[in-house]
């Protein structure tokens, strides 16, 4: 009877003074600025698939931070499988800025440049755009945390 009393107890207190979650890196905000695209252009789910990437990745290499990024992608080109023309690569140009979540000041600002070698066939089992996302989570991990986006095997 004492056990579930001290336990609503102890909920009731962590609520009161406001105990918070642990600092998290995060994509704030994506913004495609292409110029031009050539093809068909990204799905119109590519943001929110690049979001997830990159923000996976920063759970490993920015773990404890709290910070938000914002990528400004100012040229994109994907190969979608009704695109005719083979061996263009993938590539994605963005300008990242790296900003405290506190206050906003600003911690970095870069720009990356992220190209995926386009593989024929094999985008028709593997999206382009997951490729091309994931490359991207890698280059940010290395140019801002010098750090891999994934756990190294044991």
């Amino acid at each position: 009877m004492t056990a579930p009393l001290l336990l609503v107890l102890a909920l009731a207190l962590a609520v009161a003074t406001g105990a918070a979650a642990a600092p998290q890196a995060r994509v704030r905000d994506v913004v495609i600025h292409a110029g031009w695209t050539w093809g068909l252009g990204p799905s119109k789910t590519f943001t929110s698939t690049l979001t997830e990437e990159v923000n996976a990745g920063l759970e490993v290499c920015a773990a404890g931070q709290d910070l938000r990024l914002d990528l400004k992608i100012e040229r994109l080109n994907i190969r979608q499988l009704g695109d005719i023309g083979l061996n263009r690569p993938n590539r994605l140009v963005a300008q990242v800025k790296v900003r405290q979540a506190r206050d906003k000041a600003l911690i970095d600002l870069q720009r990356i440049d992220v190209t995926t070698p386009d593989e024929g066939l094999v985008a028709a089992v593997r999206d382009p755009e997951i490729i091309l996302a994931e490359a991207t989570r890698d280059a940010i991990c290395e140019a801002f945390f010098a750090k891999p986006a994934t756990l190294a095997a044991p």
